[in-house]
This record gives structure tokens, sequence and C-alpha cells, in this order.
């Protein structure tokens, strides 16, 4: 049985804005330099913080899963490439790190692991988070931590109150529904706020062992939405400028579906962060109303040796 509880994973919860500011204050970004146009590169939960902040940044920063950009070198010619990796330790990463020599300008490492394989496979470019899981967990600190990091070499200064951001998200995380059963946990939204719908099914997943979807707000009444069931709830995550999102969710709701409208306030790094930590506490919330001891995926024995024969 696994040390990593759902109460220890609260007590993860709250540590958070203290680790974000100790991330932020960190002498390190002044050695990392200008990155200019920048591919950003992660698995799992890392490719949805490299999304993210590609979305937030724009056109000069790309995201990648890495076994795809492997297969794809040419897209990393000339270009900076900052791989995210919590434990340093992921298979395709090390590989694409060893791949990139001689093709990328400049290959880097955002870890909480200095002294693993990819930080190796990079040199002395590495960014070191400030938090490093004890074992597998399901993403908390490290997530928030690899977030920052990466908005931080986009350009992008997370300077926010991580603590108010904290205290919002219990209101926000309970507008986010996350359904029981066998019902399809829906995140629905554009740009960053896809990516961390992409976030928020894998907690979903790996808290809950539970089915979950992101998808983007247009693609949803293409495609996804002719397979919504009773069952299913919908978390539509609306734009500030946007509308669109609030039609959805009126049209679902009026049709008879369990639909909540999510729209965070503040600037564009506070309602991440708000989304962040609202996605968590609604999952941990989840576990806790289920009776579950410990995150779904650290049981599941079978599954959790094909993930890691994949991974490592």
């Amino acid at each position: 049985m696994t040390g990593v509880t759902i109460g220890k994973v609260a007590k993860e919860f709250e540590a958070q804005p203290a680790l974000l500011r100790s991330l932020r204050e960190s002498p390190v970004w002044s050695e990392f330099g200008d990155t200019g146009v920048l591919t950003l590169v992660g698995a799992g939960d890392s490719y949805a913080a490299s999304l993210c902040a590609s979305f937030l940044a724009g056109p000069r920063v790309r995201a990648w899963d890495p076994y795809s950009l492997t297969q794809s070198l040419e897209s990393a010619r000339g270009r900076t490439v900052c791989i995210v990796s919590i434990s340093g330790e992921t298979r395709a990463n090390i590989d694409l790190a060893r791949a990139l020599k001689g093709v990328a300008k400049r290959t880097a490492a955002i870890t909480s692991n200095p002294h693993s394989r990819l930080a190796q496979a990079v040199g002395h470019n590495i960014v070191a988070l400030p938090y490093n899981p004890p074992g597998k967990s399901p993403g908390i600190a490290s997530f928030a931590c690899a977030l920052a990091a990466a908005l931080k070499v986009c350009g992008f200064d997370p300077d926010i109150d991580f603590r108010e951001a904290l205290y919002g998200a219990r209101r926000e995380s309970k507008r986010i529904k996350i359904a029981a059963g066998s019902g399809v946990t829906h995140f629905v939204g554009n740009n960053e706020a896809y990516a961390l719908g992409i976030y928020g099914a894998a907690k979903v997943y790996e808290f809950l062992g539970a089915r979950a979807q992101a998808s983007m707000l247009e693609e949803f009444s293409h495609m996804q939405l002719f397979s919504l069931a009773p069952s299913d709830c919908v978390n539509v995550i609306e734009s500030p400028d946007g509308s669109k999102g609030g039609q959805l969710a009126d049209e679902l709701e009026a049709a008879g579906y369990d639909v909540s409208l999510v729209r965070p306030e503040g600037g564009a790094v506070e309602r991440l962060y708000h989304l962040v930590f609202a996605i968590q506490m609604a999952a941990v919330s989840a576990a806790k109303k289920r009776g579950l001891a410990a995150p779904y995926f650290l049981t599941a024995k079978k599954k959790l040796k094909i993930s890691d024969d994949m991974i490592y």
C-alpha cells in the first residue's frame, strides 16, 4: 500500500503558496537568460503545463509531447527547447534531450531532480523546482511549480498573491462538478482553459479512476456533445470576454444536463491559478466523499505496472 494518502495530498495542497513564492524569488532565473523563440516539452501533467504556457505566450512558444517531437526533430532546429519533467527520469524526455544535440539551439530542463538522467543530458541548463515529491504522487504542488516555471521561461512573472488565489479557489471549486459512477466529467474551454482541462481530466483519472475528457469549446458542440449521457457532468470554462461558453451552459441546462459555468476573475496568471487550485480541490474533495484512502492510480497495481513500463 502506498504511503501517499488523500490526507497527505490535502496538506500538500495547502503548502503550495509558500512553495510558489520561493520559486518566484529563486536566483536561477537570472542565470537562465533570454530564451527567444521557445519549444516547451512535457508528458502527462507536464504536457498540460507546457500547453497552458504556450497558449498564454502566443506564436513564439510551441508545446510538444516528447515522443512526437523526437519523430519531428526538424521542428526544433535552431530553437531553445525546454523539457518539463518533475522526476527527470521519463524515458521519452531523456531520449529527446539526447536527440536534440546538434539540432536545437539550446536544450534545458525544468525538473525537481537536478541529479536525474534528464539533467545530465542537458548539462547545466536546469531550472530546479523547490518541490520534490516523495515517490509517485498525483501531481499537486509539482504541477503548480512546473506551471510557474514554464510561465517564467516564457516571460510571464507569476507575481500574484498565491495565498489569496488559493482562498478564492475554494469558491471556484464548488462550481466544478465531477460525475458519479460511470459518468464522464467534461472540461470544456479554449486555449489555456483547454490545457487546464487536460490537467483536470488527469486528476479525475488519477484520484478517482473515473472517466473524464477535455474539449475545446467549439469542438464540443461538433463532437463530444453527441455522446453526452444524463450521468455526465460538463464544466464550461468561459474566457473573460467570451460569451459562447455561457450560451453552451444555458443550452445544456435547458436540455436537462448537469452543467456548471466557471468564469475565473483577475489577470491571466491569477485566473490560471484559480483554476489549478479549484481543480485540485475538487478532485481531493471527490476522493474524500468516495471514501478513498489514497489516489486511485497508486492502488491500481496492474495498470500502474503498464504505465511504469511505458514511461520509465
